[in-house]
């Protein structure tokens, strides 16, 4: 065979196996949505935090993702056998930058969520993740209604963020 050849051979080959993939997966924590499965309910999350509303605003967050993106319908709790159902479970706030050794001008928050999706007939749970955590920064102002308004919109963005997460490994088994 010559040389030419040979290296071609080498290129298609190499190039089949690269297209091909390493074929690792991730494992899932759950069985992911079953067969047939074309609706589920989501009530309003349990919220064991002192954060007023954080309930409804990451229930709203994730049904809003599964009526945009996603293929399954959502529906009252008694049109459907499957529900998720959310604890929050922890928030808490951490200094990210400083003016001074007083003075904090960026605050991180972090957002801890127990999310399980179950088949009401049966008590299954089909997927869970029980300790979904997810963070976002926010700035700190010398007015305390900016400051706050800052930390409301970072909720609302780690709830969006959280729930594009849900319905991803959800629908994708992992």
């Amino acid at each position: 065979m010559s040389p030419k050849l040979l290296f071609a051979a080498g290129a298609v080959f190499l190039m089949a196996l690269g297209l091909s993939g390493c074929g690792y997966r991730f494992s899932g924590e759950g069985t992911g949505p079953r067969p047939g499965m074309t609706s589920v309910a989501i009530p309003v999350f349990e919220n064991a935090t002192s954060e007023p509303g954080l309930g409804s605003i990451l229930a709203g967050a994730l049904r809003q993702e599964f009526l945009q993106r996603g293929s399954m319908r959502v529906v009252p709790m008694e049109e459907t056998d499957f529900v998720f159902r959310g604890k929050i479970t922890n928030i808490h706030t951490s200094g990210l930058a400083h003016r001074t050794f007083e003075e904090t001008v960026v605050t991180r928050i972090y957002l801890t969520l127990d999310i399980r999706c179950h088949d009401r007939r049966s008590g299954e749970i089909i997927w869970q993740d029980s300790h979904l955590t997810y963070h976002q920064a926010y700035k700190q102002d010398a007015d305390a209604m900016v400051s706050f308004q800052n930390r409301q919109d970072a909720l609302k963005i780690l709830a969006r963020q959280m729930a594009v997460r849900i319905h991803d490994r959800f629908l994708n088994n992992f």
